[in-house]
């Protein structure tokens, strides 16, 4: 009997102890079989003793080759010491235990998100608060991994890829079935929140506050992009009619109170909040964040400019260019479209071997532009800037660009319609900014050379008709030429040309200078309408000299009395121009005599 205590004691029972939850399972058995076993008896926490080879329901059945049972949908009252003892014909017997540990099978998997700052290094997500051995983590767009022990993960760099539904499957103890349990992940991005709250009476809060930030604010600044100065805010202070507005630089909180807003405070306002951080054991100040807010509405959306509103950008071949386009609005991207349909997006410059990068202050102030290395022929042409408002989905905004690959001189209109007898003015300036002019010269279509500079004034024209256009230096790169009274003669191809300062060829370009097709439409009707009226005059000319001949006018008579009278007033002029007629004939017998002997 000593023996089999001990025996029992050294742990005879397998398991020793088993955790489980309710309504599954349990396996013991003795850990080792006593030969020619004829029983095995079972001793439950409760005292209820039986065979197994005759159990009192179908809980329980005979289990494993020697003395072992199972015990089906467990119940918290089968939490104990469950006892084994096998025995044989010899009365030689071995008894074992298993000590059985029943869970409450209620589980809840229920959790909050899990919210992360995007950019962070080293940091450890916890992921289930469950005392689990194990669990295997699916994260979106990466392979799954097994866990041991506490279920938690470390990552690298936390960045919005890790965004969304992680699938976690826990193995719990007294459990065989793995608990499956969802965890929303969301990544913080820094960020301003802009905008503005109007009360009723009448003040108007304007706020730029960072949000999911580490960082400390340094200062607040609020200016009108319409305007070059700003407002300095700072916590308590006030001027009476500007003031801070929101809880404090200490909760990364920058606004102002504008007390009596006028007309002049509508409108869109750039904000400007600076920043400083722990970088090791120091603090260093960062760039500052800067955002736009439109506080009248306006429509976001700028509309296409039409053709002749299309700014013009002027580049020398090979030469870096840049072009830029701006909005309204904080932007989350832009792009541009080359004249050939080739889309550009700028990317930060990084290195000198770069083709293009971005320029502008920033996309949050609404400055959108790229610079390209260097500058082709078949850069020439319009180009197109698309950009996406931050705040609202929608159409792009966009704007159009021409792009001029020129020489270093260039006619910033290649044609030029005029009228005979009106004004007109030939301009040519430096390409790739402003550049100063050794001199400036102009070729007319009919040869005439003209050396010209803003000392030539209308008062002291060339040929009394070409002078310098007023305002233009050629300090500043300008080769300008005004002529009054356009003339026939100067219809046709001018020549600008200069030597640009640091060059040592001199540049030119041409102008192709056209008459409007409404002055030969108005020359050519007016011809034809005196035209008409001239023959109109002729033919009643000839008809009232016919008429005369043919005797089908006669004159009115102006006064007249009565029938008898005009009768014989009738008479009388018949008469009268009978002898008139014959009168006449006989003079021009007479005349003719006297030519005939003239003649002789």
């Amino acid at each position: 009997m000593f023996e089999n205590k001990l025996l029992a004691q050294n742990g005879l029972g397998w398991p020793t102890s088993i955790h489980v939850a309710k309504g599954n399972e349990v396996l013991i058995k003795l850990r080792e079989n006593l030969e020619d076993q004829t029983t095995c008896t079972v001793s439950d926490p409760l005292g209820l003793k039986f065979d197994v080879k005759s159990p009192p329901s179908n809980k329980y059945q005979e289990w494993s080759d020697g003395c072992g049972v199972r015990v089906r949908n467990i119940t918290l009252q089968d939490g104990g010491r469950w006892r084994l003892t096998a025995s044989n014909s010899s009365s030689k017997s071995i008894t074992g235990w298993t000590e059985v540990h029943v869970l409450d099978n209620t589980i809840t998997t229920t959790a909050p998100p899990i919210s992360l700052q995007d950019g962070e290094t080293g940091t450890k997500v916890e992921l289930s608060s469950l005392h689990n051995a194990y669990c295997v983590v699916a994260r979106p767009f990466s392979e799954s991994s097994l866990v041991p022990g506490n279920c938690s993960v470390t990552l690298d760099r936390t960045t919005r890829a890790v965004q969304g539904n992680w699938q976690i499957y826990l193995g719990l103890p007294g459990r065989v079935t793995e608990l499956q349990a969802n965890r929303h992940v969301t990544v913080q991005t820094e960020r301003l929140d802009v905008g503005y709250v109007r009360e009723s009476n009448n003040k108007l809060h304007l706020y730029c506050n960072i949000l999911h930030t580490t960082k400390n604010v340094t200062f607040c600044r609020f200016q009108r992009t319409t305007s070059n100065y700003g407002y300095n805010v700072v916590d308590g202070l006030s001027d009476g009619s500007h003031s801070y507005y929101g809880q404090g630089f200490a909760f990364k909180q920058c606004g102002m109170t504008i007390e009596r807003p006028t007309a002049q405070d509508y409108g869109t306002w750039r904000c400007s909040v600076g920043v400083q951080m722990f970088v090791g054991n120091q603090i260093v100040q960062q760039t500052p964040m800067q955002a736009l807010l439109s506080i009248a509405p306006t429509n976001l959306a700028r509309n296409k400019r039409s053709d002749d509103e299309i700014r013009t950008i002027f580049v020398e071949e090979d030469s870096p260019f840049t072009i830029t386009c701006s909005s309204k609005v904080s932007l989350s991207y832009c792009w541009f479209q080359h004249p050939n349909g080739t889309q550009f997006t700028p990317v930060p410059l990084v290195g000198e071997e770069q083709l293009f990068w971005y320029t502008g202050q920033s996309l949050e102030v609404g400055d959108c532009g790229i610079t390209f290395a260097h500058a082709s022929s078949g850069d020439d042409g319009k180009w197109s800037c698309y950009m996406g408002p931050r705040q609202s989905l929608g159409v792009e905004m966009s704007d159009s660009v021409q792009v001029r690959v020129t020489g270093p001189l260039a006619a910033n209109q290649k044609d030029m319609q005029v009228n005979i007898g009106g004004n007109a003015t030939l301009y040519c300036h430096t390409a790739n900014n402003r550049r100063p002019l050794n001199y400036c010269r102009f070729l007319s279509p009919t040869s005439v050379g003209m050396n010209i500079d803003s000392s030539v004034t209308p008062e002291n024209a060339i040929l009394n008709r070409f002078y310098f256009t007023p305002g233009r230096d050629l300090n500043a790169g300008d080769c300008s030429l005004n002529i009054l009274s356009v003339q026939e003669e100067d219809i046709g191809n001018w020549t600008c040309a200069a030597v640009v300062d640091n060059e040592i060829s001199e540049s030119s370009d041409t102008i192709y200078v056209y008459i409007n097709d409404n002055y030969y439409n108005n020359q050519y009707q007016a011809g034809i309408i005196g035209m008409a009226v001239g023959l109109s005059v002729l033919v009643v000319i000839l008809i009232g000299y016919v008429s005369y001949k043919r005797q089908w006018i006669r004159w009115p008579i102006l006064k007249r009395e009565n029938t008898n009278n005009y009768t014989q007033e009738r008479a009388d002029a018949d008469a009268f121009s009978l002898q008139t007629r014959s009168t006449s004939s006989g003079n021009i017998s007479s005349a003719s005599s006297n030519d005939s002997i003239y003649n002789r």
